[in-house]
């Protein structure tokens, strides 16, 4: 059994999600390849897009959101909108690229990918299975002009969301948001804060994402104003810029990016992260109190509403209301225990195996075919 998992690095989600489900799937034997369906040809344009995409969702947000508003409004599962048109232009490659590999399943998590499979179905009669992995809590633009043979999606209760923008409600599988193991496994809070040498009485963990998102040195700032016997640490992503800002600032430790950021939330009393999809679940996986801060206008506007209607998050539009938000948290452990609480309800963990098992069943189910 061979899956082919296809993404775009417009933010780092959609890349840990496919990574996540790979890492379950190789240890039942199966063989993984990825490809950024945006690096085939001879020029790379994943790092431009990529790069152009953090450009925006950073300085100019407010112009992002009102690109999303906009592909919210012409996306429909009854005409094709220029972006589809744009990723159609690699089907050609990506089908060389099949051809090469001859992978049993195709699992898009992103839309991107999605669209360009789409294409090589309707244009080349492609025959594998393929299936689209959501990675936010909604349906974003576009995946509706997709044709895929399923669609994963985050939870039950957005079935009909999906459904309603037009993904054929029995191609709709609401599993979860895929993490990978080391989300799912939990080091003692004394353990994890002795691997990073943090000592403080309150620990607070500060996630900006793989673009270092947000005003952090503002928010530690908040944090230890608000709860001065404390310790920030704060993940600043490939964004060397940040990192530089809050080297030296007394009681934060900063971090680029790490291979053990699970142990590091396992440090925490509280975690302060944007609303991205994984970076949410992830938090959440680890049952460990949440606030979510300054999303990036659109999808992860929709997270934040989503995970705070469950409870399983705080909210907070501000550094200092989310500096607020953090210590009512770390010092009221009925509000602590009630927020973990909704996180063991609605967010379980093991979507990763879930999926990876359904991708083996879809395959085997078309080889016997």
């Amino acid at each position: 059994m061979k899956c082919l998992f296809l993404s775009t690095a417009t933010g780092q989600g959609h890349n840990s999600a496919a990574a996540a489900i790979a890492e379950y799937m190789k240890t039942q034997g199966c063989k993984t390849e990825f490809l950024d369906i945006l690096n085939l040809g001879k020029r790379d344009y994943s790092r431009p897009v990529s790069k152009l995409y953090a450009n925006i969702t950073v300085h100019t947000p407010l112009f992002f959101k009102a690109l999303y508003l906009a592909g919210e409004r012409v996306s429909s599962s009854r005409r094709r909108s220029p972006i589809y048109y744009l990723n159609a232009l690699c089907a050609g490659r990506l089908l060389k690229e099949i051809q090469r590999i001859r992978p049993d399943v195709i699992a898009c998590t992103h839309i991107f990918s999605a669209q360009a499979v789409t294409c090589l179905r309707e244009k080349y009669g492609l025959k594998i299975p393929a299936a689209g992995v959501a990675t936010d809590y909604t349906c974003i633009p576009f995946w509706e002009e997709s044709r895929l043979d399923a669609y994963v999606i985050p939870a039950p209760a957005l079935t009909d969301e999906f459904a309603e923008k037009g993904i054929p409600r029995g191609k709709i599988i609401p599993i979860g948001i895929p993490v990978r193991a080391q989300f799912q496994k939990k080091l003692p809070k004394q353990e994890a804060r002795a691997e990073f040498g943090l000592t403080a009485g309150r620990i607070f963990v500060v996630m900006g994402g793989s673009m270092g998102y947000g005003d952090l040195r503002g928010l530690a700032r908040e944090l230890l104003a608000a709860v001065p016997d404390s310790q920030v640490a704060v993940l600043c992503g490939n964004n060397p810029k940040k990192l530089r800002d809050l080297t030296g600032a007394a009681n934060v430790i900063p971090f680029e990016y790490i291979d053990t950021v699970g142990d590091l939330m396992d440090s925490a009393d509280v975690i302060l992260t944007k609303p991205g999809g994984l970076s949410s679940t992830e938090a959440l996986v680890k049952r460990i109190p949440t606030v979510l801060t300054r999303p990036i206008p659109g999808c992860e506007q929709r997270n934040a509403e989503y995970l705070v209607s469950l409870g399983a998050a705080a909210y907070a539009g501000g550094n200092r209301e989310a500096a607020r938000e953090a210590r009512r948290l770390a010092c009221d452990p009925a509000a602590a225990a009630k927020m973990i609480r909704a996180q063991e309800k609605y967010i379980a963990p093991g979507a990763d195996r879930q999926i990876g098992d359904f991708l083996m069943a879809l395959g085997k189910s078309s080889a016997k075919g």
